[in-house]
């Protein structure tokens, strides 16, 4: 089932500039890289990232706390 209520995939389509969290996800269903933010609770950190990605290294701390918004919502 779909979450495409999740705090953390509101911000990232914010981020990316959606004003819908469905447009988001919509235009980066099939990419090859998508965008992704870290969902530690106090870090809004993005980057683009694989679509799989569910653990992905966060430079600037170190924490492996980057998810991407395919797999946050889901769909992945």
């Amino acid at each position: 089932m779909f979450n495409l209520s999740h705090p953390k995939l509101g911000t990232l389509a914010e981020a990316e500039g959606y004003a819908e969290v469905a447009d988001f996800l919509g235009d980066h269903t099939l990419g090859s890289v998508v965008p992704a933010i870290c969902v530690a609770s106090d870090c809004d950190h993005t980057a683009d990232l694989e679509p799989d990605q569910r653990a992905g290294s966060r430079e600037a701390c170190g924490r492996a706390s980057m998810k991407s918004g395919l797999v946050i919502s889901g769909m992945i």
